[in-house]
C-alpha cells in the first residue's frame, strides 16, 4: 500500500456567532482540509483550523506548505507506518506541525480502515467508553457569559472555560457571573490566552475569583515567561495550565524544569501530530502532571483524531476542550460530530468513521482558492 496522491483544500465555515478570546474575535472558521488516496483505493482525511494570534503558520501558508512540500515528499510512502512518514515530512522541511498534523491524521485514518479499527487502536487501545466536553465561554459581559454558560449546564454539560482578557475588574465580574448561574455541581476554567502584562496582576485575578472555586488557570502570561508562571503557580492555591508556551517535547521539559504549570494543553495540530501528542501526554504524565487537549475550532475530521487521543489515557482532565462542531455552523463530512449533550461515546467506526461530503467541500472553499 502507497501514498497515490494528496489534495489540499482551504475552507472557511462560518460559525453560529462571533467568538471572542484576548487575540481574536471570528465568526468565519478557516481550515486546510486535505485528502490522502493509496495506490489500492482506500481514502483518509485531515484537517487543521489554524487561529490567529496562535497558531504558527495561517491556513494559506498550511496549505501550500502541504501542495508544494510534504504532499510529495509523502508520495510512494506506506501509511501504515506513522514514523516513516513523519521521517520524510521532517527531512522535507522544519516546522509546519500545522500542516504535518493535517496529513498525520489523514495516514491514520487510512491505517485504521485497512486493518478495520478505530483510530485510538492505533495508539494502545481506549481506557474510556465515553468523551465529555468543556464548554466554551468568549470574553463578553458577565450577564451574557452567565446566560451562555447556564445553557449549556442546562443541555448536560459540566464543565466549561471562560475567557479572560487581561483587565482584573471585568474578567473577575464575568467568571463570578458564571459561577452564580451555574451553581456549585459545575466546573469552571479561566484562560487567559496570555493576556495578564504582570505576575501580580495575574495573582490580584486568582484572588478575586477563588470563591469560585476554578479548576485551572491557564496560560495568564505571555508565552516567554515561564518563571513568572511558576510564581503565579505558588501564589494562588490552584492549578495553572500551559498552552501557548507548549510546542515540541523540547517545550515541554522546559516547562516541566522551570515548574511552571501543574497542567499542560496538547492539541494534535499544535504538536504535529498524534504519536507526538500522545507521547507528550506520557513525558507529562511522567513528570506527574494532567493534561487538558482540545483545539476549540476544529471540524468533525480534526475533532475526532483528539477525541480519539482523549480516549487513550487517565492523564487527562475528564472534560476536553474538542468542541468545535458546537461553533459551527455545518460541516464537510458525512457524519458530523453531535456534542450538543456535551458528551458522546468513544467511536468505534474503523479509521476516523467520517467520509467527505463532496457537495459541502465545494460549498465551503474558501472564496478565490483553489484546491491545491
Amino acid at each position: 500500500m502507497k501514498v497515490a496522491s494528496v489534495e489540499t483544500y482551504r475552507l472557511d465555515m462560518p460559525m453560529k456567532g462571533y467568538y471572542k478570546n484576548a487575540n481574536h474575535n471570528h465568526n468565519l472558521q478557516p481550515c486546510v482540509l486535505v485528502r490522502v488516496r493509496t495506490d489500492d483505493g482506500l481514502e483518509g482525511i485531515g484537517d487543521v483550523s489554524p487561529v490567529g494570534g496562535y497558531s504558527r503558520t495561517g491556513p494559506d501558508e498550511t496549505a501550500a506548505a502541504v501542495e508544494t512540500t510534504f504532499g510529495p515528499a509523502l508520495l510512494g510512502a506506506d501509511p501504515r507506518r506513522a514514523r516513516e512518514a513523519a521521517r520524510r515530512m521532517n527531512e522535507a522541511a522544519p516546522g509546519f506541525s500545522e500542516a504535518k498534523a493535517a496529513l498525520d491524521i489523514a495516514l491514520a485514518d487510512i491505517h485504521g480502515k485497512a486493518l478495520g479499527v478505530p483510530l485510538h487502536e492505533l495508539l494502545g487501545g481506549a481506557v474510556h467508553d465515553e468523551i465529555i466536553f468543556n464548554a466554551w465561554v468568549g470574553v463578553q459581559p458577565p450577564e451574557k457569559a452567565a446566560a451562555e454558560a447556564r445553557a449549556f449546564c442546562d443541555k448536560g454539560w459540566t464543565s466549561c472555560k471562560v475567557k479572560v482578557s487581561g483587565d482584573v475588574a471585568s474578567d473577575a465580574a464575568r467568571v463570578l457571573a458564571v459561577r452564580e448561574a451555574v451553581g456549585s455541581a459545575f466546573q469552571i476554567r479561566i484562560d487567559a490566552n496570555e493576556s495578564y502584562g504582570s505576575v501580580q496582576e495575574a495573582i490580584d485575578l486568582a484572588r478575586e475569583v477563588r470563591e469560585a472555586d476554578p479548576v485551572l488557570f491557564e496560560q495568564p502570561l505571555p508565552r516567554e515567561n515561564l518563571e513568572g508562571m511558576a510564581e503565579i503557580r505558588r501564589a494562588i492555591g490552584f492549578p495553572v495550565m500551559a498552552d501557548e508556551c507548549l510546542y515540541g517535547h523540547d517545550s515541554l521539559i522546559d516547562i516541566i524544569r522551570a515548574e511552571a504549570a501543574d497542567i499542560v494543553k496538547v492539541k494534535v495540530m499544535k504538536q504535529g501530530g498524534l504519536i507526538p501528542t500522545r507521547e507528550m501526554v506520557s513525558t507529562a504524565e511522567a513528570a506527574g502532571m494532567r493534561v487538558v487537549i482540545g483545539h476549540g475550532f476544529g471540524y468533525s475530521a480534526y475533532t475526532l483524531a483528539e477525541i480519539h487521543v482523549a480516549a487513550t489515557s487517565d492523564a487527562f482532565l475528564p472534560a476536553i476542550e474538542s468542541v468545535g462542531p458546537e461553533k459551527m455552523k455545518d460541516d464537510v463530512v458525512d457524519r458530523p460530530v453531535d456534542i450538543e449533550s456535551g458528551r458522546i461515546p468513544v467511536p468505534q467506526a474503523p479509521g476516523l468513521g467520517v467520509t467527505l461530503d463532496e457537495e459541502k467541500l465545494e460549498r465551503y472553499r474558501a472564496r478565490g482558492a483553489a484546491k491545491v
